[in-house]
């Protein structure tokens, strides 16, 4: 009996660990963890690198755009510098005075025909619109007298080089003489000439007196010579 007792304890105690040495730990709550942070961090990283190819899209969108704006308002510019806008003049403030001596008309100040300079904004050539009646009023007065021939003089201001400011002033004075040819002036009675910045109207490095020297002047050769 004492036999059989210790043999089934024998037996039991084999069993037992036997069935222990079989089984797998369960996964600890660590390794879990550690499983769940390292997805997180994917979707974190996956996440941000998405947001900076939109953001990075969007600023190359921004820079295009941009671009395309800029240079839009140049061809605008441009374009308006090469077609000067030109109306047609009121009848009244030539053909309401009778048309008399020429050198009588030009030097009265009560007329528009007595302001000869014609002012434009920084590194522009374009005729502003503000000046586009004193052209008119000029190019009546010459297709009136066909004898007459006027000499345009484009003027800079002193900033640029001597040959951009003379470049430059040449352009002011073709824009007066275009518009003129296109009011009906006949080209041979105007002709044009650059002085760039060496003939200042106003001495000073300041606003006021660059905006007094770029300007375009309308003289009237054999009668302004002689005033």
């Amino acid at each position: 009996m004492k036999k059989t007792l210790i043999g089934l304890c024998v037996a039991l105690l084999l069993a037992g660990c036997g069935g222990k040495g079989g089984e797998k730990p369960p996964a600890s709550v660590e390794q879990r963890e550690v499983s769940d942070q390292a997805r997180s961090d994917a979707a974190v990283q996956a996440a941000a690198e998405e947001a900076r190819r939109k953001q990075a899209e969007e600023d190359a969108r921004r820079r295009a755009a941009e671009e395309e704006r800029r240079r839009a308002e140049e061809a605008a510019r441009k374009a308006a510098a090469e077609q000067p806008v030109v109306q047609p003049l009121p009848e009244a403030p030539v053909a309401a005075r009778p048309l008399g001596d020429p050198a009588s008309v030009l030097a009265d100040p009560a007329s528009l025909l007595s302001k000869r300079s014609v002012y434009y904004d920084f590194d522009m050539y374009n005729i502003r619109e503000e000046f586009q009646p004193l052209v008119e009023a000029h190019a009546k007065f010459l297709r009136e007298h066909r004898d007459l021939r006027v000499r345009v003089e484009g003027n800079c201001d002193e900033r640029g080089s001597r040959e951009y400011n003379l470049a430059l002033g040449q352009r002011r004075a073709d824009s007066i003489k275009r518009a003129m040819t296109l009011l009906g002036v006949p080209a041979r009675q105007i002709e044009t000439v650059s002085f760039g910045a060496e003939k200042p109207k106003a001495i000073g490095s300041n606003e006021e007196a660059w905006a007094e020297n770029r300007r375009s002047d309308i003289i009237y050769v054999g009668i302004d010579s002689q005033q």
